[in-house]
């Protein structure tokens, strides 16, 4: 009987069983937003996922449809996870809102960096299945880029045209300095630099 079956019937696994589950899980998360961000979703089978993660075809279709809901999983998280943070800066002063955004992303490339680079690469195609998670985050941003717009803060003077050049910029540079001993620090000037004026 597979775990869903289980859980429809009411029935409780162990929990060495539901440890060894979520191992499982996260290995197949890790290894779908490594092997989709290198070679895109199309360029990679399940097969090279199961190998990877060393897990069964029965155990990958247990908790996964398919490798697109594998990237689904991927991704949605954290389009939530930023979205949440950012809106959570709705209650800050404009610069420091602004900072934080910066700041969102460099946590989200501490915790989610295969996943960030993932989300430049995904066809735009399959892209539309994640629309609205996307259209919600660039919401939240847009929301605090205008208060620093009004505010006067904006380098280009223009919430959309930051917004564009956040969304062009940011992962790329995270990549850049992904290395470096001081890289996020260096990562948040250079965002300062292009998107705020100097105090």
């Amino acid at each position: 009987m597979s775990a869903k079956n289980a859980e429809k019937q009411g029935l409780r696994t162990s929990p060495r069983v539901a440890r060894r589950r979520r191992r499982m899980r996260e290995a197949l998360l890790t290894a779908g937003a490594r092997q989709f961000a290198a070679r895109g979703v199309a360029g990679v089978s399940v097969e090279e996922l199961l190998a990877e993660a060393d897990v069964s075809r029965a155990t990958f279709y247990d908790m996964f449809s398919s490798k697109y809901n594998l990237l689904e999983s991927i991704i949605n998280p954290i389009f939530d996870t930023a979205t949440f943070s950012i809106a959570e800066l709705g209650e800050l002063p404009a610069a420091d809102a602004v900072a934080g955004i910066f700041q969102t992303y460099v946590e989200l490339w501490r915790e989610h960096r295969e996943g960030l680079l993932l989300i430049t690469v995904v066809h735009s195609r399959i892209f539309r299945h994640f629309e609205s998670r996307h259209q919600d985050l660039n919401e939240a941003i847009f929301a605090i880029l205008a208060r620093a717009e009004r505010e006067n803060l904006l380098r280009n003077g223009s919430a959309e045209y930051s917004s564009k050049v956040l969304a062009m910029s940011a992962i790329p540079l995270l990549k850049v300095y992904d290395e470096h001993p001081s890289g996020e620090a260096l990562f948040v000037d250079a965002m300062h630099a292009l998107l705020t004026r100097a105090a």
